[in-house]
């Protein structure tokens, strides 16, 4: 007898968990409230080319992943960007004990490509659930999507609280989980600028990366630039506005890098509510010590990178160990 599951959440871990669960006995149905797969892997598409805008690249460091990537190692490269930090007023290049790896093309194509052959719904946002002999989606147009034996949700932990508040014990473990927002800005000036590095990681009150996307394969040559904010500033400047804020990002990066945006091609500031756990920026936990949920009773499950530590392959683990654990029971 197949089982009936749905996925909310169509970035790394809920794709991971259809990919690992199809041809066994489920039938998945993926749902997502954007307009393409990857969560904060999506990429912003421009005439000028493809811009990460969300997260910026992965390492490898478990078996599992690496072997999980292996069917797809004709579209990943690693990253062979100068890299530096900045701290108290200086550059200090770096070198990595973990190759930082990247799509070509975008960080979005991973998980476009992990999407082939899966069932996934965009554009929708699941609202709330329905439990009777089996589960109901309802979105926010009141459409709802009926008889599931199981329901995955990967969104973050508030999101994921809302929709379950109701249903399950595991709303009470993930009430306290929070998650700091980021700003991230996207320019492409009319001349490429000067930069030293590809890209820089700062200890600084407002900068948190700064990145020219075309050190990346394939994404263009007009030097695109994403600089990042800080995790603490954005919480800070969540309500302000955000072409102030857009200023103040692209002024502190004018004044540290002594350049000048003279005359820009494409601007736009995107706002990740939900960027990394606070856990792990607070250095509570190296890692938190809960691969995902799961409510046997209810048939509910939850996943996601900020069950360990906000990475893209915790993202990956997070998804494989859920659902291995289905495949299981």
């Amino acid at each position: 007898m197949t089982t009936k599951i749905a996925i909310i959440g169509a970035g790394l871990s809920g794709l991971t968990i259809a990919k690992l669960l199809q041809n066994k006995q489920f039938s998945i149905d993926i749902f997502d409230k954007g307009r393409g797969v990857g969560g904060r892997m999506s990429s912003r598409r421009t005439q000028w080319g493809y811009i990460d805008h969300g997260a910026q690249y992965f390492t490898v460091k478990t078996f599992l992943f690496r072997e999980f990537l292996q069917k797809y190692s004709s579209i990943i490269t690693p990253w062979g960007g100068k890299f530096a930090c900045w701290q108290d007023g200086e550059f200090i290049s770096i070198s990595l004990e973990n190759s930082r790896y990247v799509p070509t093309i975008a960080m979005s194509n991973l998980c476009k490509n992990i999407a082939m052959g899966l069932k996934v719904r965009l554009e929708t946002r699941i609202t709330h659930l329905e439990k009777s002999t089996s589960w109901t989606l309802i979105d926010e147009n009141d459409q709802k999507y009926l008889g599931y034996d199981f329901v995955i949700i990967t969104a973050p932990p508030i999101q994921t609280f809302d929709l379950l508040k109701s249903h399950t014990i595991i709303a009470d473990s993930i009430e306290g989980l929070k998650m700091y927002p980021c700003f991230s800005l996207m320019i492409i000036p009319e001349t490429k600028l000067n930069i030293s590095f590809d890209s820089i990681e700062f200890q600084h009150p407002i900068l948190g990366w700064v990145a020219v996307n075309d050190s990346k394969p394939l994404r263009g040559e007009n030097g695109a630039m994403v600089i990042q904010s800080n995790f603490l500033w954005a919480e800070e400047n969540l309500e302000q506005n955000r072409e102030i804020l857009g200023k103040i990002l692209k002024k502190t990066t004018e004044d540290i890098f002594e350049i000048k945006f003279n005359k820009i091609l494409y601007e736009s500031l995107h706002l990740w509510r939900y960027a990394i756990p606070q856990q792990s920026i607070n250095h509570e936990l190296t890692m938190l010590d809960q691969e995902y949920y799961l409510d046997m009773d209810q048939n509910i499950g939850v996943c996601g990178d900020w069950c360990l530590n906000g990475k893209i392959e915790s993202a990956f683990l997070s998804g494989y160990h859920l659902a291995e654990k289905i495949t299981n029971l």
